[in-house]
């Protein structure tokens, strides 16, 4: 079965429904099914934020794919130092500037032994690089 990481984008999206990609969300939903599932643990911590544990019915749709047989929670311990220094590195000079997540997300997909085949996000210009390098296709 191919892995699709998912970026925490798509979760605001797909529950949210004043967020622009709110209806390509809910049609790219089936690929959750059709893919095993790979969530590194900071995309949860970003998506499981106050707003979204004051709305149930949010908690349970996130509940029931985490806790799918066909979804794996990445540690992040391995790719946090590199991340962050990554990060600090950019930030001095202010180029291609990232996120520490999306940092840690590029430590991920860079890692040969974490398989991904293709990616979920709508920040396709911070990840079109990694991806295309390693043979991940961006959905």
């Amino acid at each position: 079965m191919q892995r699709l990481l998912v970026d925490s984008g798509f979760f605001f999206a797909l529950f949210n429904a004043r967020d622009r990609n709110h209806v390509d969300a809910n049609e790219k939903q089936e690929w959750l099914e059709i893919f095993s599932v790979t969530i590194p643990w900071p995309i949860l911590y970003e998506t499981i934020n106050t707003r979204h544990t004051r709305r149930p019915h949010w908690i349970a749709r996130l509940e029931s794919i985490v806790r799918s047989p066909d979804t794996e929670l990445i540690d992040d311990i391995p790719y946090r130092l590199d991340a962050f220094d990554d990060v600090i590195e950019r930030g001095k000079t202010q180029r291609n500037a990232m996120s520490l997540t999306d940092a840690v997300l590029h430590s991920i997909l860079a890692d040969p032994k974490i398989r991904v085949d293709a990616m979920l996000t709508y920040n396709h210009r911070d990840f079109y690089a990694i991806c295309s390098s390693k043979g991940v296709e961006l959905l």
